[in-house]
């Protein structure tokens, strides 16, 4: 079980970092609440990644489960805005992301826990 959430976990941070430039691209284009909504996806990807790092670095495995489905958050806040804000820019951009977290991830799955490591130990 440990193994599949510590998978799920990789697999979203994936997914939310190939989708930070394009949801960093929105927030610089959109105005009013649209552009709140793309600020608040970037810093829920901060705010979840020193979670997950600590988690890596020390925590338990309660708290490292809970960092691992907290990367919902930053995917799920960036998917809200492009179906919720009406002149969202490139809103086409969405379904080729998600075929390239796809098609990138196997290749990344051995080289993204050594990274998260290195992370978590040079900030925690």
């Amino acid at each position: 079980m440990q193994n599949y959430v510590a998978l799920l976990g990789i697999f979203l941070l994936w997914a939310s970092v190939i989708w930070l430039p394009i949801t960093v691209f929105r927030a610089k284009e959109l105005q009013g609440q649209s552009k709140a909504w793309a600020l608040s996806s970037i810093f829920a990807f901060f705010m979840v990644f020193f979670g997950y790092t600590r988690a890596i670095a020390g925590g338990s495995v309660m708290e490292a489960f809970a960092w691992s489905v907290s990367w919902l958050m930053p995917i799920g806040i960036a998917l809200f805005l492009r179906k919720s804000a009406p002149n969202v820019p490139l809103p086409e951009w969405d379904k080729w992301l998600g075929a390239l977290v796809l098609v990138s991830f196997l290749p990344m799955m051995g080289i993204l826990p050594g990274l998260l490591r290195q992370f978590a130990a040079a900030i925690w």
